[in-house]
């Protein structure tokens, strides 16, 4: 159901529904006002289009899930028991690849999770993420990989394979954890999606301390008047992943509240 609703309500979509439905109704030539209501229905969808592709609205979207957090300092590593890092996706083996890699997100993810990782006095490092169809290997031992090659101990490492979203993420991680609370777990993920998956996390382990550890900031403000209004694919890719967050927020609550 969320997958359908998260589908539904970005900025493509829109646009799409936009046009679709100010064409059908444009056909209309004989009812001039429904003809009329079509051709502004499609100029809507030019005007979505060009606002969520353009650097003044998705940096200001990206900037409302970003500006809220901020890297611990090395006291607060320091007090950690555990970090957890939250899959990004990943490119199965197979084809011109002869082993699996994480994506582009997951890689700075899983760095920065090391990174911390090292800095801490944690006793583990947990990686979070499930198996694609059409893959060999789980996106959990993808990172676990990455992760020994930089040089992690293997038997630091726990990985939890079973989830797809974040709020599986925890319920499945915290089946693998001794059942202890007062711990402080370093949570790892992009920046932008910390908002949801820190309120996911303190709802399942409600006795534990949530340390967030945001990475992966894209949030890069344009200065230039000029440029800031040239619309671009990766402003609109920006601007979905961020409402994509707002509405997982808003279902979450919902669904779990």
């Amino acid at each position: 159901m969320y997958k359908l609703i998260a589908l539904m309500a970005t900025p493509i979509m829109w646009v799409l529904g936009l046009i679709v439905l100010g064409s059908i109704l444009g056909l209309r030539q004989q009812r001039k006002r429904l003809c009329f209501v079509g051709r502004f229905l499609i100029i809507a969808a030019g005007l979505v289009l060009y606002l969520f592709s353009i650097p003044a609205i998705s940096d200001r979207l990206l900037y409302s899930l970003e500006s809220q957090y901020r890297q611990p300092d090395v006291e607060v590593l320091s007090s950690l028991d555990l970090v957890v890092v939250l899959g990004a996706g990943y490119l199965p083996s197979g084809g011109f690849r002869e082993s699996a890699e994480p994506s582009g997100l997951a890689y700075a993810r899983v760095f920065g999770g090391v990174k911390a990782f090292k800095k801490s006095g944690a006793g583990a490092l947990a990686f979070c993420e499930g198996w694609r169809d059409d893959a060999r290997e789980s996106g959990a031992e993808v990172m676990k990989a990455f992760a020994i090659d930089l040089g992690v101990q293997e038997d630091k490492i726990i990985t939890e394979d079973k989830s797809k979203n974040t709020m599986k993420n925890a319920a499945e991680l915290k089946k693998l954890l001794a059942p202890k609370q007062q711990r402080h777990i370093g949570l790892v993920t992009s920046a932008w999606h910390m908002t949801r998956s820190e309120r996911v996390f303190r709802q399942v382990f409600p006795g534990d301390t949530i340390v967030p550890i945001p990475v992966g900031y894209l949030y890069t403000p344009e200065k230039r008047f000029l440029k800031r209004m040239i619309p671009s694919a990766l402003a609109l890719e920006t601007s979905t992943k961020a409402i994509h967050e707002w509405i997982g927020m808003l279902w979450y609550t919902i669904r779990y509240n």
